[in-house]
């Protein structure tokens, strides 16, 4: 089979998260997220953007290390919000991937508390099947809940790639990432979850189209057991589309915004966290890098590699407390925002940033580093 460079590009992406997904030991992902950010800050050095984080590299990479051994820093499990399990309806074969997923506790979150939309759209091209089950929105993201299938002839491979436009304008919502679970029932349906992240500053669209592309598995035709079998082969749908509106109940609920400029030292630099920014399906935590003085871009990387917070505890008030794990980071003039998930919708009463606490030391245990992680209060 010959395949297009666009699907040669697609089969790339699609064969990376399968491997990070399926293969990799934790020693392995550990390795693999620190030569990931190693490699991006190359490219910070060489590329076209200054301190810009890739935001798909970094959801890959902390899916990836989330499956495996948890969110970065150690901890071997996601804590969940832990009131009685409520029946998620029709969306119950998503609870599994929620569990997994960098996203999990955003998404139970809103379904607990009835922040979802169902959709329930589907479009078929050929073998191929797509339907967007449900939708969950705010002014900062956008999450989408679907289900691909093939008929019996293939089996599916994956969802490689994911986009987010404006029904109405066809401009792109923002950078995203993907995530995905096979069925249990067999090997011809993925549960997927699609976000984009947007500025917080554009008005959500009232039509959202999705686009996506499925790939599956070429079944092997060779009888004779005595050959070599070949490469295995991928084949890819056609581009698809399922447009959908969006509930104008998204539109209600604004991002909290906490003044705290908070100084801090680490690694021998001065740092501030200057505010944090709370909405139904993100946290954001914006630092400044050495705010009283004028850094160049090299120092800037410098202060980069020692800032690195792994997550943030939220606790009720009835003391459950939630990991709200690292999603993505994207670089700004002065430092970095990154964004993590949030449980917002269950009315947190504390939140608490966790770094890592001393750069480049190497801790003989979890609970070790843990002690020395570095912790500051946003509410």
């Amino acid at each position: 089979m010959t395949t297009s460079p666009e699907e040669q590009a697609l089969f790339a992406d699609a064969s990376q998260v399968k491997l990070e997904r399926q293969q990799l030991n934790p020693a392995d992902t550990a390795f693999a997220i620190q030569q990931g950010l190693a490699k991006a800050r190359t490219r910070r050095m060489t590329g076209h953007v200054q301190l810009k984080w890739i935001t798909a590299v970094l959801v890959t990479a902390l899916a990836a290390g989330w499956l495996l051994m948890g969110p970065l820093g150690g901890t071997p499990q996601q804590a969940r919000y832990s009131q009685p399990a409520q029946n998620w309806g029709v969306l119950e074969p998503f609870r599994e991937l929620a569990e997994k997923d960098v996203d999990g506790n955003t998404i139970t979150s809103a379904i607990n508390n009835g922040y979802v939309q169902l959709v329930n759209r589907s479009v078929k091209s050929g073998i191929y099947q797509l339907t967007v089950n449900a939708v969950m929105a705010d002014e900062n993201k956008i999450i989408v809940l679907y289900t691909a299938q093939t008929d019996a002839s293939q089996e599916i491979y994956s969802v490689p790639k994911t986009s987010m436009v404006n029904g109405m304008t066809n401009q792109s919502l923002g950078n995203g990432g993907i995530s995905s679970l096979y069925s249990s029932n067999g090997k011809y349906i993925l549960y997927g979850r699609s976000t984009v992240e947007m500025d917080g500053n554009t008005p959500l669209p009232g039509q959202v189209k999705f686009n996506f592309r499925i790939s599956s598995v070429v079944p092997d035709l060779l009888t004779d057991t005595n050959k070599v079998k070949k490469d295995t082969k991928y084949q890819f749908s056609k581009p698809m589309e399922v447009s959908f509106d969006l509930d104008p109940k998204f539109s209600v609920p604004k991002t909290e915004k906490i003044k705290l400029n908070q100084l801090f030292t680490i690694g021998g630099h001065e740092v501030m966290l200057s505010e944090a920014e709370v909405s139904p399906l993100v946290t954001r935590v914006r630092f400044i890098y050495e705010p009283n003085q004028k850094i160049d871009y090299k120092t800037k990387l410098s202060v980069s590699d020692v800032v690195n917070p792994t997550e943030i505890v939220s606790t009720t008030k009835d003391r459950q407390k939630t990991l709200l794990s690292r999603v993505s980071g994207n670089g700004t003039e002065d430092g970095m925002i990154y964004s993590f998930s949030s449980n917002l919708l269950d009315a947190p009463q504390s939140l608490v940033l966790k770094l890592h606490g001393e750069p480049g030391k190497v801790y003989d245990d979890l609970q070790e580093a843990e002690k020395h992680k570095l912790e500051l209060k946003i509410k």
